[in-house]
């Protein structure tokens, strides 16, 4: 079993003894808006006028503009690891291909250092399964850090399928789901919320 075969996020529950609650990660009068930069709006453009005939081409045409503009954004001080191997725990499931992982620091080498973000794309569009997988690999995330020393509690991650995006929270066993989605149409308020998580990080990081 990998992070990809869960399919319900009542698996990743049951299997980890997680509690879960739907609840603000966030007030949104907490989120500054980020304009999008010009060379953003043009590959998402780009990206609608071409169109997508397979998930490959959703990720890369939709999701990965949108995080190499966080990393910009934080003068690539962010890095951002695509398909990844992040191998835990295999008696468990927690391992297998990351879609996206986030973790401070430059990159300098082939693995993964201190993750503290998943993002996962939803497979065939399918939300559940990808706020499942997303889920996995944040338990995947802490417990990689853990095993490396390094002390990072909360881990975020967040599922999108390209235009709706989904976000949560994982803070000791306890796994917080933000009750409301955010459309790419409010694309200013997406690299905000990213934006908001990374700050949250920041302190912390400081201490590891």
């Amino acid at each position: 079993m990998a992070y990809s075969d869960f399919k319900k996020l009542k698996q990743v529950v049951e299997r980890f003894n997680l509690k879960v609650e739907r609840k603000d990660l966030f007030d949104l009068s907490e989120i500054k808006p980020i304009v999008p930069s010009d060379w953003l709006k043009r590959s998402l453009k780009i990206a609608e006028d071409a169109g997508f005939s397979s998930e490959k081409e959703r990720s890369e045409r939709l999701i990965a503009p949108i995080l190499s503009e966080i990393l910009s954004i934080n003068d690539f001080k962010i890095t951002l690891y695509s398909g990844h191997e992040l191998n835990v725990d295999k008696a468990v499931g927690l391992t297998g291909e990351c879609d996206y992982l986030m973790s401070f620091g430059k990159k300098v080498n082939d693995y993964v250092q201190a993750p503290i973000f998943s993002v996962v794309e939803a497979k065939k569009q399918d939300m559940e399964h990808g706020t499942a997988q997303s889920v996995a690999q944040m338990i995947g995330a802490k417990r990689y850090n853990s095993l490396d020393s390094v002390v990072i509690d909360p881990v975020y991650g967040a599922t999108t399928d390209g235009q709706k995006w989904r976000f949560f929270k994982l803070k000791e066993d306890t796994l917080s789901i933000h009750h409301q989605e955010f459309s790419t149409d409010n694309l200013s308020i997406i690299l905000g919320v990213f934006q908001f998580f990374i700050d949250d990080y920041s302190a912390v990081w400081k201490g590891n």
